[in-house]
């Protein structure tokens, strides 16, 4: 029997109410070449139930962890599993917004078969207010994303790995050092692993649920040891002179700034100061201090409605 084109890999933790919508959205779709891989971090038996419910008598692979894995280590462990050629991770509170979103990412693997790395624009659902938002990379952000895929450092343009479809490569896998940062650190691998020929769909094919109870994201915002350390170690990662700029500084700075860390004594009572970024720390604590109103002014400038609709320059 011949491998399935893609495999959808579901890592879930508890909220089956969410992973019904997920699987729903899934079962919906008009293209059927997939595996369905489904690997349950919950302490009760309340997911698997449902999936024996609503997927009965349709293909799928499901795995109850006997020890929570946490993220993203059951993000790995569903993807370990994956036989198909694509790997397309779907979060369990994440869904597929219409029933020929599948069939969109295989038209545009299939079209352009020299991207490795496909993503989509992304509808944001907050989980408290009626407010949605589309997720969508400019122009600007993917011709730069082509040249350097560091910039997503500063600004995640893909979006959340459910916006993803990657062709499946077990060399590289998320990192588990990372809950914050982890989507960002990924990209930037993959990508630069001989993948920059990535594909842009400009279509709303997945929905992603924000502010649900017990996300990482929501988790961790505004633990300054996770934050600060994790920006730290990738940013030490992919630091080259290129990017000793000011504008790298200044999102230091205003890093630092939000979590009230003024000095590099203080960072350094937090994490192990890298050495080859050193030099470069000491820089942002040092040139913090100046020109404070042109920097807010600039801000206020470049976070604009208008800067973001019509001249679209990129703060860093």
């Amino acid at each position: 029997m011949m491998n399935p084109l893609i495999s959808i890999c579901i890592p879930c933790y508890q909220q089956p109410e969410l992973l019904q919508r997920c699987l729903v959205s899934v079962m919906a779709q008009t293209y059927k070449n997939y595996e369905l891989i489904i690997t349950d971090d919950s302490p009760d038996d309340g997911n698997e139930r449902l999936i024996q419910t609503l997927l009965k008598d349709k293909p799928y692979f499901y795995y109850r962890n006997s020890l929570a894995l946490g993220s993203p280590l059951n993000w790995n462990k569903a993807i370990e599993y994956a036989k198909g050629e694509y790997i397309k991770l779907l979060h369990h509170d994440d869904y597929f917004t219409h029933k020929d979103s599948l069939q969109c990412f295989v038209d545009a693997a299939r079209k352009h078969p020299y991207a490795n790395f496909i993503f989509c624009n992304s509808v944001v659902a907050f989980a408290n207010t009626k407010h949605n938002f589309i997720h969508r990379p400019s122009r600007q952000q993917l011709q730069r994303l082509k040249r350097e895929p560091e910039f997503l450092f500063f600004r995640n343009c893909i979006g959340a790995p459910s916006a993803t479809l990657y062709r499946n490569n077990k060399s590289i896998s998320y990192d588990t050092r990372f809950k914050w940062l982890v989507d960002v650190d990924f990209y930037i691998r993959y990508l630069n692993q001989g993948s920059t020929n990535f594909y842009h769909i400009d279509k709303n094919l997945i929905t992603t649920f924000n502010g649900a109870e017990g996300q990482i994201t929501q988790s961790v915002a505004n633990d300054v040891r996770i934050v600060v350390t994790e920006h730290i170690r990738l940013f030490t990662s992919i630091y080259s002179p290129a990017l000793h700029t000011s504008k790298s500084k200044l999102y230091f700075e205003e890093l630092f700034e939000h979590f009230d860390i003024r000095s590099k004594e203080a960072l350094a009572h937090l994490i192990p100061l890298p050495q080859n970024i050193t030099l470069f720390l000491e820089e942002v604590f040092k040139e913090a201090p100046k020109n404070k109103w042109y920097k807010k002014i600039m801000k206020r400038l470049l976070t604009s409605r208008y800067n973001k609709r019509i001249f679209k320059r990129e703060r860093f």
